[in-house]
């Protein structure tokens, strides 16, 4: 294989390891979106005022609702009150957004997946079969008969 192709070989595979850190990054993201609009849909149903709320690894503290509206983040620390039908809203747009970014992603995947193909293509072309078992380099002369034996077209 040539160098330059080598070269652009391990370029792709540089850039489809990105991309596939990524996608998992997407993927975590949307699990945790989803899993946040079930806990909105459990917090909407909840009758009592009383809840446990998770301040973090596992560590939880009980609490009373005054209210079911939520302030949310909505970006550089700025934060605002919605109910919780709107910020479900809002996570489903996220996810919707996460979704279509997996998809652009999984399509320069695909991409890659085909200049990979052609570069290989393109390698295994630039090699010839006599018919005598070695790969031969485009004009390639084999020595004698005895080298290849007598079914080599190429001497």
């Amino acid at each position: 294989m040539e160098k330059q192709q080598f070269m652009q070989l391990q370029m792709i595979e540089q850039e489809v390891n990105q991309l596939s850190q990524q996608t998992e990054l997407i993927d975590q993201s949307i699990n945790e979106m989803n899993d946040l609009n079930q806990s909105l849909e459990e917090l909407e149903k909840k009758e009592s005022k009383e809840m446990l709320v998770n301040i973090g690894k596992k560590i939880y503290i009980p609490v009373e609702m005054k209210s079911k509206d939520l302030i949310v983040e909505v970006g550089n620390k700025t934060y605002v009150t919605k109910t919780i039908l709107d910020t479900k809203k809002l996570v489903e747009e996220q996810v919707k957004k996460l979704a279509i970014a997996k998809e652009q992603i999984t399509e320069r995947l695909k991409e890659l997946e085909s200049e990979m193909e052609i570069i290989v293509k393109e390698e295994s072309n630039s090699e010839k079969e006599c018919g005598c078992d070695h790969k031969h380099e485009k004009d390639h002369k084999c020595e004698s008969d005895e080298d290849c034996g007598d079914d080599c077209k190429c001497h």
